[in-house]
Formats: structure tokens, C-alpha cells, sequence
């Protein structure tokens, strides 16, 4: 189960917290492609937040292609090949 440190002082958003947390761990490879996420209640109920933080944050991971969702299923970690690259190229 992902637990990671919020704090609930910083100016910085929770939301934003648990997206940049996720994320390191999905660029570290301490989630493995395939791998499945709590669902927004559990994750929530673990961490003692509000479900809209925990959605906000899969939202933003959705959007940069870190993770898919599948419906009834759950939130999947996508392939490498298919998350953006870390240092995306300069125009």
C-alpha cells in the first residue's frame, strides 16, 4: 500500500503531494508496469483524506500518461514505452 508523508501545512497541495509521490515511485521503479493502485476509496481511507485529494491526483497521473484507468477494474501503472519520457525533447 502506497504511504506516502503529507503534509497538511505545506503550501503545496495534497493532491499535488500524493501525484509527485506516485510519480517518483513509478519513474524509481517501485511500481512496476501492470501494477494495480488502490482504488480512490481505499487509497483515501489509508491515508486519512479526502477521496477527491486521491482523485485529483490520479487525475493529474492519468492526463501524463502514468497511469490508465480500466472501467471496473481499477488504476493500472502503464509501460514505459507508453508513459512520457523524463526529459522530453527541446524544440
Amino acid at each position: 500500500m502506497l504511504t506516502p508523508i503529507l503534509d497538511s501545512n505545506s503550501p503545496m497541495p495534497l493532491y499535488e503531494q500524493l501525484y509527485r509521490h506516485i510519480r517518483g515511485e513509478i519513474e524509481a521503479g517501485r511500481l512496476a508496469a501492470g501494477e494495480r493502485l488502490p482504488s480512490k476509496r481505499t487509497l483515501a481511507a489509508h491515508l486519512k483524506i479526502s477521496v477527491v485529494t486521491v482523485e485529483g491526483a490520479y487525475n493529474q497521473l492519468l492526463a501524463e500518461g502514468y497511469l490508465q484507468s480500466q472501467p471496473k477494474r481499477g488504476f493500472f501503472v502503464q509501460a514505459a514505452e507508453a508513459a512520457p519520457p523524463k526529459n522530453p525533447p527541446q524544440l
